[in-house]
This record gives C-alpha cells, structure tokens and sequence, in this order.
C-alpha cells in the first residue's frame, strides 16, 4: 500500500496530489491534522519532521514536497514529465516554483512559527524585512505569469510549476475566509500581503479541473 501523509489545505501537500494524479500513481491519503495517529505515525518516518510523506509501496520513505516530484520524475517515467528538460522552459518553471516557495515559507514563518515572537523589540524589523520579500516573490509571480502566452508554463501542458502556482493560489485567497475559524489563517492574512490579481485570473482556468477539484474533497 503507498500512503501519503498530508495536510489537506497545505499548498505543499496539495502540489504534491497533483503530482501524483498527473503521474497516474494512486495513494492512500492520511491526513496528519484529522487523526493523531495518522501525526504519530508520520513523525516517525522522516527526518524532517515535516508533511507531506510519500511511503512506497515497499517501505521507502521521501518527505519533502519538492523532493517528492523530483523523485517522482525518476521513478515514473512513463507520464509527461514534471520538471522540462528544455533548458529555457526548466528556467522558467524552476524560477517560478521558487518564488513561490518563497512566498510561502515566508507567510507560514512568519504567520506560524515566528508568531510567538511578536512582542520582541525587533520584531517589527524583521516582520518588515520578511513581507518584503514575501511581496516581493508574490509580486514577481504575477508578473511572470501575466507574460504567458498560453494557459500552462510549458508549452507542452501541465508542469511542477502549473501545480506550484495553482495549490499556492488556492491557500492565499482561501485565507479571508478561513480565518474566521483558524487562528494560524487569521495570524497570516494579518501580515499583509497582496496577492497579484494576475495570478488569480490565471489559477481561475484551471480551478475546474479534475484533479484540481479533487484536491477539495
């Protein structure tokens, strides 16, 4: 049985379902945050500590999301792949993938693990220093996608960097209205940020398909 730990609205989970729907590769889904033991258990296997964590069918065990789809390329090879080996497009989808990442690390840092911090003398230093850059990849985000000339970053269709740009997305302009009831959402949404209106007007062709709609459910 292969599993995959999770978190169900974790942009780095979702990217990674969407990787493996792409590659045809089925999972059983254990959400970490719907059962402790499925948190237990998932803490035992990595090292990092960390979901998502994909288990092979005989045992292996890879965390990390990035890591996750690089593997996948190499251990699926049959499906298009995730990352291009045109070097033109790989710069494109590799730049992009770490912006976002940039921006995401950043808002989770800053909005959940530092948040115990916001009553030290220099934190609203480094709170400034952090939504800078947080913008400042958000903002290069929607400028890069603003330039595509077709509906996906390759020419050839679906790619790690379509899944980067969709899940992340999705978890920014879901924040507003799950703060309402999660602590960690309300304490992001109040860094500050912006989300390019660019990258919402490219995620909505994609938010109807199949395996995207999957990630809800």
């Amino acid at each position: 049985m292969r599993l995959l730990f999770h978190i169900a609205h974790s942009p780095f989970a979702r990217r990674t379902r969407l990787a493996l729907a792409h590659k045809g590769v089925s999972v059983e889904l254990r959400d970490v945050r719907a059962q402790s033991e499925h948190f237990t258990e998932s803490r035992g296997l990595s090292p990092l500590k960390t979901v998502p964590v994909l288990v092979e069918e005989d045992g292996r065990v890879i965390g990390d999301s990035t890591a996750i789809c690089h593997y996948l390329d190499r251990a699926y090879p049959s499906a298009t792949p995730l990352w291009p080996a045109d070097p033109g497009e790989a710069l494109r989808v590799f730049e992009l993938t770490s912006l976002v990442d940039v921006a995401l690390t950043g808002a989770v840092d800053y909005g959940v693990r530092l948040h115990a911090l916001r009553t030290a003398d220099a934190w609203p230093a480094v709170k400034g220093e952090g939504l800078e850059r947080i913008q400042r990849a958000l903002d290069a985000v929607g400028q890069r996608v603003a330039a595509l000339t077709g509906p996906t970053v390759c020419a050839g269709g679906w790619s790690a960097a379509d899944m980067w740009l969709v899940t992340a997305e999705r978890w920014f302009s879901s924040l507003p209205e799950r703060a309402e009831r999660v602590p960690a959402a309300a304490q992001v949404l109040a860094l500050g940020w912006r989300l390019p209106p660019e990258l919402s007007r490219w995620a909505l062709q994609h938010r109807d398909r199949p395996d995207v709609r999957a990630l809800e459910h």
